[in-house]
């Protein structure tokens, strides 16, 4: 068997044999759904064009997997490994055609088992669907510029993986900006895109994000809005730490190796101007070219477009986690491109051996973590159960709002509920009953999806069950009139208690709720 022939069969018995064990572990594991994913899940129940605090898509692909396989919560998961599976597919595929078959089979390797993508395949977020049409948009790029005959399909394909890529998460603007700038300082590149196809690239992208602005614009743009509001500008500005705890995060989000790997490769790609110039250009400069003259110049042009689209979202997200804050996975999309662009980079300077090192060190790092995932008294000894809080006790605590509006029939109209996460929760454990959840703002300002579109109201739901997240009643004293105290509910995680507080109200005098 040939080499080629030993990379590519390795490559996809591996990267399958990662995706079925991740899949045996959801379907193993006692984890719930956290807040985010029992959201995600209620707004698959009514698929819409858009939701009040992201775009679509991943509502789209929970109705998919659950219509297939049921509301339990690995059905509802189920995408989430297989859209990492379908990123590291086409960065091996882009690998490949870029450069060779190794470089294509550590880098494929090299995502698949990424930190951030072990946990990422097992919860369902929009990272995992934005990462996917990112690494999609990777392939077909490299597909347009190594091609001297690149047609119609290939840049509705590029359209597409962008139009698709905003409806998972409006991140994915960054990748046509990085893009702008890559053209705009590789003329290899410059020349690939700047063709009469290309509007067939930007029409298709616009046809598909369309009826999610207009879905925005008729619903007071309040996912746009929240997106924003994410930013936080109108704090504190200027947190140095919060910059240092971001940065710090990377390690966590792609591990030492690659980030270490995308920062000397990136000062290598700096330190040329013109990568589509004479001779050898960019990929004399820094080792990625395949082959000599005209084709060294189209590979160090896209090596370097892929430092580029790897840079776009760091620095974006730097300069906004130093004015104000960001959560370390905000800049994820950079490390499709940067995978590849490491990976070869490494193995053309002959340390090809820090490539294997780091897949090694994250493969065992994914063996621990899915024996972790199924065996939580094992992350308890380990003193870590405040890791998982997110995702246990929520089951338990549904269970006991159900068990206090059953313990006085027909008392209630209705369960209210001032915490998204156990509204969340409620709406998912508790679907199979017929009773009404309504949230209850506590704040006289819309934060969540439930409090736009499923806000009490009390001149119809005259008493209900109050469940607070406070240990008082400060949330609706000053609303309601008849106000008893029922008792609290309490979950025990990693040493932790997470507690919600019951009452019996009625008698709303407020203006506004």
């Amino acid at each position: 068997m040939t080499d080629a022939r030993r990379f590519f069969l390795s490559f996809w018995f591996l990267a399958a044999l990662l995706t079925a064990a991740r899949i045996v572990a959801l379907t193993a594991t006692p984890a719930n759904l956290g807040p985010d994913e029992a959201q995600y899940w209620f707004w698959s129940q009514s698929p819409a064009f858009g939701y009040f605090s992201k775009p679509p898509l991943i509502a789209w692909a929970i109705a998919a997997t659950t219509a297939a396989f049921g509301d339990a919560e690995w059905a509802v998961r189920l995408s989430a490994p297989l859209f990492h599976f379908g990123a590291a597919a086409f960065l091996y595929l882009a690998g490949r055609r870029l450069f060779d078959r190794r470089i294509a089979f550590w880098a494929g390797l090299g995502w698949i088992t990424m930190p951030g993508v072990i946990l990422s395949s097992f919860i369902i977020a929009t990272d995992a669907p934005l990462l996917f049409f990112w690494s999609g948009a990777i392939y077909v790029l490299v597909r347009i510029v190594k091609s001297e005959r690149a047609g119609l399909s290939d840049f509705a394909a590029l359209g597409a993986m962008i139009g698709l890529g905003l409806l998972s998460k409006y991140a994915m603007i960054y990748f046509p900006a990085g893009l702008a700038v890559a053209a705009a300082l590789t003329p290899a590149v410059r020349r690939a895109l700047f063709r009469p196809q290309m509007a067939a690239t930007i029409a298709i992208a616009l046809a598909l994000v369309t009826p999610n602005l207009l879905w925005n614009a008729q619903n007071d743009f309040q996912t746009l809005s929240h997106t924003g509001a994410n930013a936080n500008w109108s704090g504190d500005l200027f947190q140095p730490l919060n910059l240092l705890a971001f940065l710090a995060g990377q390690i966590a989000v792609a591990g030492p190796v690659p980030v270490a790997a995308l920062a000397v490769a990136a000062a290598a790609a700096l330190r040329f101007k013109n990568p589509g110039g004479k001779g050898a250009g960019a990929a004399a400069r820094t080792g990625v070219g395949t082959g000599a003259g005209a084709t060294d110049d189209v590979d160090g042009a896209l090596w370097r477009t892929l430092i580029i689209l790897a840079l776009t979202p760091l620095v974006i997200v730097i300069v906004q986690a130093f004015i104000s804050r960001a959560h370390a996975n905000w800049a994820a999309s950079a490390y499709p491109s940067a995978i590849l662009a490491t990976s070869a980079f490494l193995f053309r300077r002959r340390a090809g051996w820090a490539a294997k090192g780091s897949v090694g060190l994250h493969a065992a790092l994914a063996a621990a973590f899915l024996a972790a995932m199924t065996n939580f008294s094992l992350i308890d000894r380990l003193g870590l159960g405040r890791a998982t809080m997110e995702i246990r006790g929520w089951k338990a605590h549904a269970a006991a709002v159900a068990e206090a509006f059953d313990a006085a029939p027909g008392r209630y109209e209705a369960v209210a509920i001032d915490d998204r996460s156990l509204m969340g929760a409620v709406l998912y454990y508790e679907r199979a009953r017929d009773f009404t959840v309504v949230a209850l703002d506590p704040n006289r300002s819309v934060d969540h999806h439930y409090e736009a579109f499923m806000a009490i109201d009390p001149a119809r739901l005259r008493r209900v069950l109050f469940v607070s997240i406070l240990d008082s009643d400060a949330h609706v004293s000053y609303r309601f009139r008849d106000i008893a105290p029922l008792g609290a509910h309490e979950v025990a995680i990693g040493g932790e208690k997470r507690a919600y507080s019951f009452f019996d109200i009625s008698g709303y005098y407020g203006n506004s709720l």
